[in-house]
């Protein structure tokens, strides 16, 4: 289960710590008979198992899991193994927050970090620095900071370490499958018209989103604060990468259970790989797979329109009709029928996801004034339908982007406070990244983008604390699809 949280600037992971003394000064140590590091510099080969080690001071003590990242599906070729700390109590049973150790890595474990605070709820009284690691590839080096109580180091059973994560990777693999129906893969035309128009019945009495003055649906879906967010960014038909978030974490047996909730910021069609644009066969699986979602969690699983929910004759990618070959697909592959349900789909969903601490939409924040209600009736706002789907960040290039002004604006808008986040897709700042906070130098304004390889990005909240999380793509079709049926 391996993520990694891209975090700000002056986060801990980007800071090179100077509390190594020279590599000749590292005491090697095996771990076979456990090891108590106290006052001293050691360092440990990168082995296969699972590594656990308490945090100690006076009365407070916090135990914490090493363990190399885990796959399975292909991931890739990776030379150097990264490894994933977490917290072990909460690993199996909440949505949890986990750090990822790649190679020249240097980390300090402790409560200086409000990310680390946040996701391991470190006792009060434990140092703000309490232990120094780097990663150098093959090792790992420790330096204890706290030099009094002194660091526990043992081996984890098999019973508690991989086996575990792996049985219940498994299971969660297994209900993929079983919500899906069977093996992921695209629906027959009927089974798809079938899907569709139930979805959208369900959207047509949405009861969380305020009624416009038609009585349907407004732009506006409200969720409640204690309903924890999944975000995920524009897929642009990337399957595996949405199968490798659902089989991750606890995101869907928290949905199981009515405590979370996930938020497709649109655009979730549309292949953006060279070569692939024409593409549209994996766009069909992956609504397939998102209708399953919401027809299992219909109050569990939200989409935000995108621009790229469309079947417009102006929308494309380097020359290529996107928007008509979408409309050419589902009527060739699907029937004349099913292209009128996706028109109807398209016009029932919200444009913004709002949230005691967060809103979140598409592309962008309006750069004109609006009111609450303007945002509800937004069907009669077209330029407003824009300015969510399709504006971006200013940028001298860019003179009609959205400004820091627009951003409180909009929270000021919707009653939020400044710290509020406000979470946007529609923009990747690299190709190769997926998750970027404070955009722009604005404090609590995030980019997520979901469609990246080998990254994948998703926000979630640990401990009333938003945080982002990374994931590497797996391919993990075949996977899903060698699996057996569950008997009912």
């Amino acid at each position: 289960m391996a993520t990694s949280m891209t975090l700000p600037k002056n986060g801990f992971f980007n800071r090179l710590k100077a509390s190594f003394s020279p590599p000749s000064k590292h005491l090697d140590v095996s771990l076979n008979e456990g090891y108590r590091l106290c006052n001293e510099s050691i360092r440990i080969p990168i082995e296969d198992h699972t590594i656990g080690l308490t945090l100690n001071s006076g009365n407070a003590s916090k135990t914490l899991h090493i363990f190399p990242e885990e796959f399975q599906g292909d991931a890739g070729h990776q030379e150097h193994p990264a490894l994933i700390i977490c917290d072990p109590d909460n690993f199996f049973s909440n949505i949890n927050g986990f750090i990822r150790l790649t190679k020249g890595d240097h980390l300090i474990l402790g409560r200086e970090d409000e990310y680390q605070q946040a996701i391991f709820d470190y006792p009060a009284n434990l140092q703000r620095r309490h232990l120094s690691i780097v990663h150098d590839g093959t090792t790992l080096l420790l330096k204890d900071l706290e030099k009094k109580s002194g660091i526990p180091l043992e081996i984890v059973s098999e019973k508690s370490g991989r086996k575990r994560r792996k049985k219940r990777r498994m299971a969660t693999l297994q209900e993929i499958r079983t919500l899906f129906g069977g093996p992921v893969q695209m629906l027959s035309p009927d089974e798809a018209l079938k899907d569709l128009l139930k979805i959208n019945e369900i959207l047509e009495k949405e009861p969380l989103r305020p009624r416009d003055s038609r009585g349907m649906p407004g732009g506006v879906v409200s969720l409640p604060k204690k309903m924890i967010p999944i975000i995920l960014g524009d897929l642009h038909a990337q399957v595996e990468n949405l199968l490798t978030l659902l089989s991750q974490n606890e995101f869907i047996e928290q949905m199981g259970d009515g405590r979370a909730a996930m938020i497709f910021l649109g655009d979730a069609v549309h292949s953006e790989v060279d070569g692939h644009l024409e593409e549209m066969d994996n766009s069909l699986l992956m609504m397939d797979l998102i209708f399953r979602l919401k027809l299992w969690f219909p109050q569990q699983v939200f989409y935000v329109r995108g621009n790229h929910d469309d079947f417009s004759e102006e929308l494309g990618k380097s020359g290529v009709p996107q928007g008509l070959l979408w409309a050419k697909a589902l009527r060739e592959s699907r029937g004349q029928a099913y292209l009128d349900a996706m028109k109807r789909f398209y016009q029932l969903l919200p444009y913004v996801a709002l949230s005691k601490g967060y809103v979140a939409c598409h592309a962008a924040p309006p750069k004109t004034k609006v009111s609450m209600d303007m945002l509800i009736n937004i069907h009669q706002y077209p330029g407003l339908i824009q300015e969510l789907t399709c504006n971006r960040l200013y940028r001298p290039n860019r003179p009609a982007g959205y400004t820091k002004g627009d951003v409180k604006r909009f929270r000021n808008v919707l009653k939020l406070g400044e710290d509020a986040e406000l979470f946007v897709g529609h923009t990747p700042l690299t190709r190769h990244d997926t998750l970027w906070v404070n955009v722009g130098g604005i404090a609590h304004h995030d980019v997520v983008f979901s469609a990246n390889l080998p990254w994948i990005g998703v926000f979630t909240r640990v401990d009333g604390k938003m945080i982002p999380l990374r994931y590497r793509a797996e391919s993990l079709l075949p996977v899903i699809n060698g699996l057996q049926d569950l008997p009912e």
